[in-house]
């Protein structure tokens, strides 16, 4: 019993920041790998996956650009023969793209919590298979939020909140939270 009580006390120190997490977070030129997973918040709770790579400007503010992969439920009908009352289907569509965004720290306790806001824009293509197979370019701005909690000194646990506008899309609204992993390179 003695050892949940001891690893209850060592999470809670790594998540508030008590330990060890000082090392070189938040510095100008050190750069970072992460990864994301996330879902749409609102309708059907379709994928998000996100590889990106960060470098930070300063203390309060860093770049980050990365690969995305999001799908996006939509219906479509589809009429057997004529004169039949049309069936609804459902199907997902895919969004590849790459974006690139500015972050600024809003709040911090500057060893191992960072909260902050973000802006960007991103690029790529929609493909569909339903009715037809069609590839569509697509292109808009991001906005964001997102919360940095650093567990290591070179690793931080990522939640964060995305809405993208995409005027060339099925669905031109996409609200997204994703959480995820980041590990700084130095």
């Amino acid at each position: 019993m003695e050892w949940i009580k001891i690893a209850a006390a060592t999470i809670a120190a790594l998540l508030l920041g008590i330990g060890d997490t000082y090392a070189q977070q938040h510095y100008k030129g050190v750069s970072a790998l992460e990864v994301n997973y996330g879902t749409n918040i609102f309708g059907d709770a379709d994928n998000y996956f996100n590889l990106s790579y960060s470098r930070y400007i300063n203390r309060k503010s860093y770049w980050k650009i990365g690969a995305n992969y999001f799908e996006k439920t939509y219906d479509y009908s589809v009429t057997l023969t004529e004169g039949e009352i049309p069936l609804t289907r459902e199907a997902k569509g895919k969004d590849i793209y790459v974006d690139g965004s500015y972050h600024y720290t809003l709040a911090s306790n500057l060893k191992s919590v960072y909260w902050g806001l973000s802006i960007g824009a991103f690029t790529g293509v929609e493909h569909t298979r339903h009715p037809d197979e069609e590839y569509q370019f697509i292109i808009g701005p991001k906005i964001g939020t997102e919360m940095e909690i650093f567990i290591l000194p070179r690793m931080a646990l990522l939640a964060g909140i995305q809405q993208y506008w995409n005027p060339l899309s099925f669905h031109e609204w996409n609200t997204v939270w994703n959480i995820g992993i980041k590990a700084l390179l130095y």
